[in-house]
C-alpha cells in the first residue's frame, strides 16, 4: 500500500504527527509511505523513521510551477492520501495527488474550507490533543485501532547519526538545555534567568539558539550562569540532546522533539493549551500559567502574555524532581 501524508509545516507541526508513522508501521508493515513538506522542513523530515520518501515543495517560496510539477509526477501514485495539516494549501496538495483523500470536516480544522476537497471526512473535536488527532484521522483512513497508554511505549520518532549518549559524561554535573525562543512572543518565557541560577545549583545549564537575534539575547540569558552552544543542525541538535539529562522550553518545536524522542522534558504553556499541544507522561511535564481568558484554540490571543506568570521556583523543583529521577 502506497501512502502519502501531506504535513508541510512547521517543525511543531511535523514532530506532532510524527508519532503516527510507528502506528502505521505498527498496523501496515508493509506500507510506503511518503511524507510531503515545505521545503523548509525537508531536513526534519528527512530524520523522521519510517519514512520511505520526502517530498519536498517550495510552497513558501510561492515557486508555483515548480511545486507543480513535482506534485504531476506523483500524481495517481498513491493508494491513500492524508492531509494531516487542514489547511486549503495542503488540501490542495492532496487533490492533487489523487481522489482517495482522508481529512479533518468542516468543524474539525482551522480552514473549514479545506473540506471539500476531501473524499472521506473524519470529525474530531478541535481542542482535542493534536497527537491524538494526528492518530485518529490516520486509524480511520487505515483501519487500525490504538490506545493512547501505546503513546508511552513509543520508540523515538526521528533517526540520529550516531547515538552518543554516555551515563558517565553525566557525572558529576547533571545537564538541561533550554530552548528559551518559539515562534511567537507570546510564547516566550521571560524569566529563564531565574531558572538558570536556581537550575545551576544541580546541573549544567546550555541554551540552544538559531537566528541572529536570538543568539544576540540568548548571549545575554548566558551570563545568568548557562553555556550558549555554537548554531547546530537539528541532527546535532538531536545528539545533544542524547547527552542530557532534561530539556526545557516553551511550547517550540525543539522542546517537542525531546518529548519526541523520549527525553525528558518541561514544557511552558500560557495562552495555548497544554492538554491539547502537548502529551504528559510522568517525565514530560507540562506547566500551564492561567490566561486571561479560556483558551479558544480558533483564535488565540497573542496579546496574552500570562506564560510569565510562572513561577520560576516551580520550574526548578520538577527540574530537580527529573534530574533526581
Amino acid at each position: 500500500m502506497k501512502i502519502a501524508i501531506i504535513k508541510l509545516s512547521a517543525l511543531g507541526d511535523i514532530v506532532h504527527a510524527s508519532v503516527a508513522i510507528q502506528f502505521i508501521r505498527k498496523h501496515i508493515a508493509n506500507a510506503h509511505i511518503s511524507w510531503f513538506c515545505d521545503v523548509r522542513f525537508e531536513q526534519i523530515a528527512r530524520l523522521l523513521a519510517g519514512v520511505d520518501e520526502v517530498v519536498a515543495l517550495p510552497l513558501k517560496d510561492k515557486k508555483f510551477l515548480k511545486t507543480f510539477g513535482i506534485l504531476r509526477q506523483k500524481q495517481g501514485q498513491f493508494d491513500i492520501i492524508i492531509d494531516l495539516q487542514g489547511l486549503l494549501k495542503s488540501a490542495l496538495v492532496s487533490r492533487s495527488l489523487g481522489k482517495n483523500i482522508f481529512g479533518f470536516d468542516r468543524f474539525s480544522t482551522k480552514e473549514g474550507l479545506a473540506s471539500i476537497f476531501y473524499t472521506h471526512k473524519y470529525s474530531c473535536n478541535y481542542d482535542k490533543n493534536i497527537i491524538l488527532r494526528n492518530l485518529e484521522l490516520c486509524s480511520f483512513a487505515l483501519n487500525f485501532s490504538f490506545d493512547e497508554k501505546e503513546i508511552l511505549t513509543k520508540e523515538p520518532c526521528f533517526l540520529k547519526k550516531s547515538r552518543i549518549s554516555n551515563k558517565n559524561s553525566r557525572i558529576p554535573n547533571r545537564k538541561i538545555l533550554i530552548a528559551p525562543f518559539a515562534s511567537e512572543n507570546s510564547k516566550c518565557y521571560a524569566h529563564f534567568a531565574s531558572v538558570i541560577k536556581g537550575a545551576k545549583e544541580f546541573a549544567q545549564c546550555f541554551l540552544v539558539a538559531g537566528s541572529e537575534p536570538e543568539r544576540k539575547k540568548a548571549t545575554k540569558l548566558a551570563s545568568s550562569g548557562a553555556t550558549l552552544l555554537a548554531p547546530l543542525d537539528l541532527t546535532q541538535i538531536l545528539e545533544f540532546m542524547d547527552t542530557c539529562d532534561l530539556i526545557i522550553g516553551n511550547d517550540s518545536g525543539i522542546t517537542h522533539l525531546a518529548w519526541a524522542q523520549n527525553y525528558a522534558t518541561i514544557t511552558l504553556f500560557g495562552n495555548r493549551s497544554g492538554a491539547r499541544n502537548a502529551f504528559a507522561t510522568p517525565k514530560n511535564l507540562i506547566i500551564q500559567a492561567t490566561p486571561k481568558h479560556e483558551i479558544d484554540a480558533f483564535h488565540i490571543d497573542k496579546s496574552d502574555f500570562c506564560i510569565n506568570d510562572i513561577d520560576p521556583a516551580q520550574i526548578i523543583a520538577k527540574a530537580k524532581g527529573l534530574c533526581d529521577a
